[in-house]
């Protein structure tokens, strides 16, 4: 369906082309990770971008990002210009290389605290390339 020459999908559309149900699709929606706009008839149709967008959550998820800290990231996004958000990447990459040398250095106590924040800011880095 084409509505002002931008292509928009059914519900049911985005399911199929993205293997989700669609319960989960009402969900991501009603969150506000997922925007629609709905019909006269009451029936919500989506941008052939979410997609694209339903991907990103996914791996987000994969990352073991919470569904509250991966709509802030889409959030903070709408905010941030693709510069900033490399400079945050390269910050981030910094306080990794810091962390590593940390780690070879460390007693075995240590090293568990710093594997966590490893993951952490590898969470991050990952969340923001999404984002780009």
């Amino acid at each position: 369906m084409r509505i002002f020459g931008k292509a928009l999908l059914k519900i049911g559309q985005v399911a199929e082309t993205t293997g989700l149900s669609k319960r989960t699709i009402d969900y991501y929606t009603s969150l506000g990770l997922l925007k629609s706009e709905r019909t006269a008839a009451g029936y919500r149709l989506y941008p052939e971008d979410v997609v694209h967008q339903v991907q990103k959550i996914e791996y987000l998820k994969t990352q073991r990002l919470s569904l509250q800290e991966i709509l802030a990231s889409f959030t903070e996004r709408e905010e941030k210009t693709g510069d900033v958000i490399y400079q945050e990447v390269q910050q981030l990459q910094d306080t990794v290389k810091g962390l590593e040398r940390r780690l070879l250095e460390s007693t075995e106590f240590e090293k568990q605290e710093i594997r966590l924040e490893l993951s952490r800011r590898l969470t991050l880095i990952a969340s923001l390339i999404a984002q780009l």
